[in-house]
């Protein structure tokens, strides 16, 4: 059952995904304020996301081109993160250092999370997430990562550079026989603090799986273990 399910997987992350939509017009006015010319940005890649409880605000995310391969999946970018009222007036903004670069491992989506992540007093941050995908059949591969930021005056503050919440690796014959390992984790803002922010507290269940094909059917066998670790912030980031 297992190589079914990996073929699957390889099928849904063969493009780019964009799950949370732009509106057209506030981009336009976003892009104009930043001086971006649209050639320059990664246009199917942008998304924004309602600030939940918070009147006439929206968090923004603008991929900007830095680098580029030979194909459209060979790129490299740096996000402009923006916070908008509806006309895509900009509160607040930073242009984030990290590059990210999609090549064999592809890098398929972004996402704006704005769970309840309350760090310190008054102070809640949101997250973006990055999703990547290997080209790779024999070695199915998939990684999800986090970065969280908040508001400070009219920039952003970034917290924690990404951090890889999931992922997805196996080696397989294409047919049953393999071995497979997928880590999920889950933050949770603890009740300790270190330098007047919350630790984060991270639990990772990892899954092992291997496939034998015997006597024609394709049997696997799990095993999962967890594991906790956690997050302190200390020289102005998590680690």
């Amino acid at each position: 059952m297992k190589n079914i399910m990996i073929l699957t997987f390889v099928s849904l992350f063969s493009g780019i995904l964009s799950a949370q939509e732009f509106d057209a017009t506030r981009l336009s006015h976003i892009l104009k304020a930043l001086k971006l010319d649209k050639a320059k940005v990664k246009e199917e890649l942008c998304i924004e996301k309602k600030i939940p409880n918070a009147e006439d605000s929206y968090i923004a995310v603008i991929p900007v081109i830095v680098g580029s391969g030979e194909d459209e999946y060979n790129f490299t970018i740096r996000n402009y993160i923006v916070i908008t009222d509806g006309n895509g007036t900009i509160r607040n903004q930073y242009f984030d250092p990290t590059e990210i670069i999609s090549d064999a491992i592809m890098l398929t989506g972004l996402t704006i999370d704005t769970g309840l992540y309350t760090i310190g007093t008054n102070i809640r941050a949101f997250g973006v997430k990055v999703d990547f995908t290997g080209s790779s059949r024999p070695n199915p591969y998939s990684s999800e990562t986090i970065s969280l930021y908040y508001p400070e005056g009219k920039t952003l503050r970034k917290v924690l550079d990404q951090f890889e919440l999931d992922s997805s690796h196996g080696e397989w014959d294409t047919r049953c026989n393999g071995e497979f390992e997928n880590r999920h984790s889950v933050m949770i803002i603890g009740t300790a603090k270190t330098n007047n922010f919350s630790d984060i507290k991270i639990k990772t269940t990892s899954v092992t799986t291997i496939n034998k094909d015997l006597n024609g059917e394709c049997e696997g066998k799990e095993t999962s273990k967890t594991s906790y670790k956690t997050l302190q912030f200390k020289n102005g980031k998590y680690q």
